[in-house]
């Protein structure tokens, strides 16, 4: 009942907001929204007496405004012409066929796959439920990813749609936000009601920031219209209502610690996974297909490499970036020969056998700007850790000092953020060695 009268009061505040500065399209709206939810609460048996008096108080001096303004409460087309406004395009969110990919498709990142068994598969599961049910009685089907940008979420939301047979709607937010002032809201809903139309569906919100930053800061009215829709739809909406039926919400960002506290509190986004950058095998994975090495890809174009040019080689070199830099990598890589091919037919006339040289990888990887920063990935390690991260780092230091001294193994962004460090120290106390 709280979430549900969280809902209705912000929209009681957007609709004040809306009437006092003049935006009567926007306060016919959200009027309707608040007739709609006091209409529903004051017929439940299970609201108290309360709750059901609070929403009868508030909602009178609404429903007098909206019979100033000539406004039914219906849906039918009223002399305003609100309803023009209201209108949105309409689309099909849902794809037309389950993703034909599974979570064997996801390569490498074995602990994450580990999140998605324990939080997922395994309570829906005949061979792990008696197990899960021991010591849990909710699924985490509301989960929110987050983690570099580029290390293919999206990709990941497909192949657990693929395994579990679901329909997917991939939502891009910040699309959403394109959209005209208010239509976001309206989209937000229609989706969950394209949703209830199925037993198994998945609804992915990437980039859920755009929409669900803290609603202390001074983001605008509109957007904190749309968070109160998704928060307002989300609830019971994953509860399995007959058996087999499987609801997921799942939504991903790269900016975790600037999300609303009401997103990750529990009944909401509460099951959070870490998306890492590609592991070893997953750079491998990303490499062969880049440069059609892959064996399990039909009719693939095996780029010519010199014998120097692994593509184990080329995982170790790579080790840092997300999977969207390894591509763009490969991709300029693979322009190297080809320009050469080409301008060599253009002024000899005949073909010239070349191939991909190890020049040419250290070349296009000196010269590439990574997109993933170590400081991006010390903000990683710092919301993990719950803290802010300065605070983080300035405790972090000391330790992973004393490991490295130790010889025990640190990721490479921890080592070049020590190296800095310390060259930085240097500089300090005049030392330019």
């Amino acid at each position: 009942m709280a979430t549900i009268l969280d809902a209705y009061n912000e929209f009681i505040s957007l609709y004040n907001q809306y009437r006092s500065v003049g935006n009567n399209a926007d306060a016919i709206r959200m009027a309707r929204k608040i007739d709609e939810i006091a209409r529903e609460q004051c017929a439940r048996s299970d609201v108290s007496m309360q709750y059901k008096e609070h929403y009868v108080n508030t909602v009178a001096p609404v429903r007098e405004w909206l019979a100033e303004m000539n406004i039914g409460l219906g849906h039918k087309k009223n002399k305003v012409s609100i309803e023009d406004e209201d209108k949105i395009k309409s689309t099909d969110w849902f794809s037309a066929d389950v993703p034909k990919l599974t979570m064997r498709d996801v390569a490498g990142l074995q602990d994450l796959r580990d999140e998605f068994l324990v939080n997922v598969f395994a309570p829906i599961s005949p061979k792990y439920a008696p197990i899960y049910k021991k010591y849990r009685k909710d699924i985490g089907l509301q989960i929110l990813m987050y983690g570099p940008p580029g290390c293919g979420k999206t990709h990941i939301v497909k192949c657990l749609a693929g395994t579990l047979g679901c329909k997917i709607a991939v939502v891009q937010v910040k699309d959403v936000m394109a959209n005209l002032v208010g239509d976001g809201a309206k989209i937000i809903a229609e989706i969950f009601e394209q949703a209830k139309k199925y037993d198994k569906c998945i609804i992915f919100f990437d980039e859920i920031d755009a929409i669900a930053a803290s609603r202390d800061g001074d983001e605008s009215r509109h957007t904190k219209e749309q968070l109160t829709t998704l928060l307002t739809n989300m609830d019971g909406f994953t509860s399995a209502t007959k058996p087999g039926q499987i609801r997921i919400i799942i939504a991903a960002t790269n900016r975790p610690w600037i999300l609303d506290s009401a997103v990750k509190r529990g009944g909401r986004f509460d099951t959070q996974i870490y998306v890492p950058l590609p592991d070893f095998e997953a750079r491998k994975k990303l490499i062969e297909l880049a440069l059609g090495k892959d064996d399990n890809v039909k009719n693939r174009v095996d780029v010519p490499c010199a014998e120097n040019v692994t593509v184990e080689w080329l995982s170790e070199k790579l080790d840092g970036f997300a999977g969207a830099d390894i591509k763009a990598v490969c991709k300029q890589i693979i322009n190297r020969p080809l320009r050469r091919e080409i301008e060599y037919l253009r002024d000899n006339g005949k073909v010239l056998n070349d191939c991909i040289t190890l020049s040419d990888c250290e070349d296009v990887i000196g010269k590439y700007i990574n997109s993933i920063t170590d400081e991006m990935m010390l903000s990683y390690d710092a919301y993990a850790a719950n803290m802010d991260v300065l605070d983080f780092t300035k405790l972090y230091e000391e330790k992973a000092k004393k490991a490295k001294n130790d010889g025990k193994p640190l990721p490479k962004y921890v080592l070049r953020w020590l190296e800095k460090l310390e060259k930085s120290e240097n500089v300090k106390n005049g030392n330019s060695d």
